[in-house]
């Protein structure tokens, strides 16, 4: 299976993890690396880490779990909440958090316009702790 996880993966932490173990646990993960054109609209932007900062981290995380660029996972710059899910036929899933299924769903609407097969979306929860929701937000909040 090809699934696609994406996200902006800013102060790499457990939630990110626990998102792609589980996309791992799926099949060929196409990870999705929002380019730092996005961010206009997030809190804190000031504290997002550039895109090749947040790229190293992630490619870093994933050698040191065994996963192999090109055999396990493919890492691609995506520049809207389309990416390349609009552009590449040949995909299976899509996972998500609740916060962004819409998106997904905005997907698949646009793959049935171009007559290709809807990716099947996978949700899962948000990781928390003891103070909440494990997010990139808190964690720039509290720096």
């Amino acid at each position: 299976m090809k699934i696609i996880a994406s996200g902006t993966f800013d102060h790499f932490h457990d939630g990110h993890k626990y998102f792609l173990q589980e996309a791992f646990n799926r099949g060929y993960v196409m990870i999705g690396l929002c380019a730092d054109s996005m961010f206009k609209t997030k809190e804190y932007v000031e504290k997002i880490y550039p895109y090749e900062k947040r790229k190293h981290d992630l490619v870093q995380y994933l050698t040191k779990k065994g996963h192999t660029y090109g055999k396990d996972y493919m890492i691609e710059k995506i520049e809207d909440k389309f990416g390349f899910a609009v552009n590449i036929r040949n995909i299976d899933a899509i996972l998500v958090t609740p916060e962004v299924r819409k998106n997904a769903e905005e997907i698949n609407e646009v793959r049935k316009g171009k007559e290709w097969h809807e990716l099947e979306i996978v949700e899962v929860p948000l990781l928390k702790d003891d103070k909440g929701v494990i997010s990139s937000t808190r964690l720039r909040q509290s720096e």
